[in-house]
């Protein structure tokens, strides 16, 4: 196996000896090193933050009612628990549109809610929470859709707490969060960190100047369109769900307001095309993404992805690491867009359960796809020579096609036919 991008290569083809680049993509080696001790910092940062305790839930400000003038921190209480029993219930009878017909209160609208901050803070029980003054225990009803059951010693806990609303709070601002930090972060490490240590995945013969058709225009056009929309989506996602997060740093509170609108929006425009790009890579290349024997050996072998040499386990149009993609991409997808159908009709289908697990299951559905597809591009572009081809322009060079995909270029040149896809 050559060791230095200056040896020739002891392999000979039509076009005599050819000069192999494998291990000693110098260029990639470093940039692939850097990144990886800034992904490993990045990473580092989120594990101490999953067992940092500043991130806690603790009330600080305390609601009071009276019938006075409201502050800048009050409202009407007839509107909070208009919007509030509108929210939770049945679609049928009055919403959650704007539109609905609100039921009648016991009070009327001279009551007000007044915020004001507690004193001393605490991630335990607080005196406004546990001791409510008279007039908000008549405010306090018990609601019909409240899910579980609360053991805190406070009048109507689970109305204000709901037992259920714990578990979501705890998958979306804490599973999700971490499991895609992690996710993320740590894929991304060790991508970087096989590029520094084995180098870019050279095509060993060298190139041949000769190319063989691999994808047609209709293939990549929609293969572009599916990842545009996945990246912008992403994108979007990312705004709606960990705004303040990941964007409260660089941006000003008065920017996230409309960086959140225009994700809300966005998110939702995006869908469309990648829905229907999932449907046609469907309809196009399930057939040759069906397991096979070919897989076993394939995955064993690493693809052989960790040796410059020409014995690569082989393969037809798909390998065994394209078709994991390929499936993460219909299955994961399919999983996104009815759960993304879902959330955007709240309660039409669902209950209040029903909408927090399909939002849980899109925001974890939605980082690990993030994860794959950064391993999809990774391979794609700098992780080997040649990939990116098969996508730009849909030729891919015949010696690179010898060593990924053996098979379906003996089968090409059986017919005759090099230049078929």
């Amino acid at each position: 196996m050559p060791q230095d991008s200056t040896q020739a290569s002891p392999y000979e083809h039509e076009h005599g000896p050819v000069v192999v680049r494998g291990r000693d993509f110098k260029a990639y080696r470093i940039g692939g090193a850097i990144v990886a001790v800034l992904l490993a910092i990045a990473l580092a940062v989120q594990i101490y933050e999953m067992f940092d305790d500043d991130a806690r839930t603790i009330p600080e400000y305390r609601w009071s009612a009276n019938d006075h003038t409201p502050d800048l921190g009050g409202v009407q209480a007839s509107k909070v628990i208009s919007a509030r029993t509108k929210l939770q219930d049945e679609r049928w009878r009055t919403g959650p549109s704007p539109d609905g017909d609100a039921p009648d209160y016991a009070f009327g609208n001279d009551i007000v809610l007044n915020s004001s901050p507690i004193d001393e803070p605490s991630a335990f029980l607080t005196e406004a929470w546990s001791n409510p003054d008279g007039d908000i225990l008549p405010l306090a009803n018990p609601s019909e859709r409240i899910v579980g059951i609360s053991s805190l010693p406070y009048p109507n806990a689970e109305l204000f707490e709901r037992p259920f609303a714990r578990d979501w709070r705890l998958g979306i601002a804490d599973f999700s969060t971490h499991l895609g930090a992690l996710a993320i972060l740590g894929f991304s490490f060790l991508l970087a960190l096989i590029l520094a240590i084995r180098g870019r995945v050279p095509i060993v013969e060298g190139r041949s100047r000769r190319s063989v058709k691999r994808f047609g225009l209709i293939e990549r056009a929609n293969h572009w369109m599916t990842a545009t929309s996945f990246i912008m989506l992403a994108l979007t996602g990312s705004a709606i769900a960990f705004g303040g997060s990941l964007y409260g740093g660089p941006l000003d509170d008065e920017w996230l307001g409309p960086v959140g609108w225009l994700a809300t929006w966005g998110h939702m425009m995006f869908f469309p095309p990648f829905a229907l790009g999932l449907i046609v890579m469907a309809v196009a290349w399930m057939r040759r993404n069906l397991p096979s024997k070919l897989d076993i050996e394939w995955l064993r072998r690493g693809g052989g992805f960790f040796t410059d040499s020409l014995d690569h386990p082989s393969s037809r149009k798909f390998n065994a690491g394209q078709k994991l993609i390929f499936w993460s991409a219909i299955l994961g997808g399919a999983i996104m867009v009815v759960s993304g159908v879902l959330l955007m009709f709240p309660f039409y289908f669902l209950d209040l359960e029903g909408m927090s697990w399909t939002m849980l299951t899109h925001a974890v559905v939605g980082v690990l796809l993030i994860a794959i597809f950064i391993g999809h591009v990774y391979i794609g572009t700098v992780g080997m020579q040649g990939a990116i081809d098969a996508m730009w322009s849909g030729n891919v060079d015949r010696n690179w096609a010898k060593e990924h995909h053996d098979l379906w270029l003996a089968d090409l040149e059986a017919k005759g036919r090099e230049g078929a896809r």
